[in-house]
């Protein structure tokens, strides 16, 4: 375990809190010497794949799919929101690229009526470390597919949340994480999204005050806690009616 996993266990109770962190910063080379920037595929991603493609077969058209990386699949859906027929596509440690590859089997063939899309921080990590307007141009990517496919389906972009520098940035980890890559990637996502096809939810000033973030709702610099959790579905439950 790293220094800064160290760190952070310190700093976060309960396993469920060492898992997040685990999660986020362990597994993505894993013990790889070399990767020239590869997305690696792992054991944990490819079982969650087939727990969605499993859920699906259960589904219900006409739902709501939340659809991204940990902050969706850590999330409680139950707990925070109040849709009919919610159903969970999150996958923890997702790039966009990974979320590229599964968006036919965890959104367009559960022919839902709307999705609310959160993701684009871990592509700023040790693996990847993309600019924000290549992020922002797979999101744009997962968005035509999604909206070509489905046209009656309501699109919700959520734009990244900031991190803790301190425990997240890239002064503490590896990769280019920082919260000035992190709100270009959605005033890129603006840029390149088609405006009539997608409803955009800026999340990010939630998160800030008076410059910083706020750490009162965070679990270790980058998943969100419960009071996180709390402020971020009354953002989206206030424009997803």
């Amino acid at each position: 375990m790293s220094i800064l996993l160290r760190k952070l266990s310190l700093q976060c109770r309960g396993k469920e809190c060492l898992k997040l962190i685990w999660k986020s910063g362990g597994k993505m080379r894993e013990k790889m010497i070399y990767n020239p920037g590869i997305y690696q595929l792992r054991e944990e991603s490819l079982k969650r794949m087939l727990k969605i493609i499993e859920q699906r077969k259960k589904s219900k058209k006409g739902g709501t799919i939340f659809f991204g990386d940990s902050l969706i699949e850590f999330c409680d859906l139950q707990k925070y929101y109040s849709y009919q027929n919610m159903y969970n596509c999150g996958i923890a440690g997702a790039a966009t690229d990974e979320l590229m590859w599964i968006t036919d089997e965890a959104v367009i063939k559960y022919h839902p009526s709307r999705v609310i899309f959160l993701a684009g921080t871990n592509d700023l990590g040790n693996t990847l470390q993309y600019s924000p307007r290549i992020i922002a141009n797979n999101i744009n990517s997962i968005a035509q597919m999604i909206t070509r496919n489905l046209p009656d389906v309501k699109l919700y972009i959520v734009s990244t949340l900031p991190c803790i520098e301190e425990y997240q940035g890239y002064n503490a980890v590896k990769g280019v994480r920082c919260n000035t890559f992190i709100r270009d990637i959605y005033s890129c996502i603006k840029e390149f999204v088609d405006s009539k096809s997608v409803i955009f939810i800026d999340a990010y000033p939630s998160f800030i005050k008076d410059g910083y973030v706020m750490s009162q709702y965070y679990a270790d610099g980058l998943h969100l806690n419960d009071k996180g959790y709390q402020v971020l579905s009354e953002i989206i439950k206030n424009t997803v009616l």
